[in-house]
């Protein structure tokens, strides 16, 4: 477990040799993730050639394909998981919108969640143009706002028309 700079604990639930740990690798880590979990639950999983879209994944529903964003976290503070639902550009950093993506998909992974993941599923609307969230798959503390714990596994989300 890492101390980052503001005392938050940071757990690195995935090591690999050769100095591949860096953001794009787990990036990819969790895409391959998510890919192989969207199979196991029966939908068709597609990946852009190019890396310029603001979705990683595309979702085939059947009946609607869905443009899915990616993310990963291992950030604890409070409880929570800091989750970064937004894309940078040049000079500034951008939320992602509607006409970008139709879901941010996160996976929670680290020394606490015991080696399973947790899912989230949230819809691109949900996220109201922050550009973190923070999610509390273990609860939180009394005062605090819980809003995206309706999303938690919510697979059910890419099934509806």
């Amino acid at each position: 477990m890492k101390r980052t700079s503001r005392g938050q604990h940071r757990v690195d639930a995935i090591r690999t040799p050769g100095g591949r740990d860096n953001n794009k690798h787990r990036g990819a880590i969790a895409e391959l993730e998510f890919t192989l979990e969207a199979a196991r639950r029966g939908f068709g999983v597609a990946k852009p050639f190019v890396d310029n879209e603001r979705y990683d994944v595309i979702v085939d529903a059947t009946r609607r394909l869905w443009r899915v964003q990616v993310k990963m976290s291992g950030l604890s503070r409070n409880r929570g998981f800091s989750v970064h639902a937004c894309w940078n550009t040049s000079n500034k950093t951008m939320p992602y919108t509607k006409d970008q993506i139709d879901f941010l998909a996160v996976v929670i992974q680290c020394a606490r969640t015991s080696g399973r993941k947790i899912w989230y599923i949230i819809p691109v609307d949900a996220l109201g143009g922050r550009l973190t969230i923070y999610v509390y798959p273990f609860g939180c503390r009394k005062d605090c706002e819980q809003r995206f714990e309706e999303y938690r596994d919510g697979w059910h989300a890419l099934e509806v028309l």
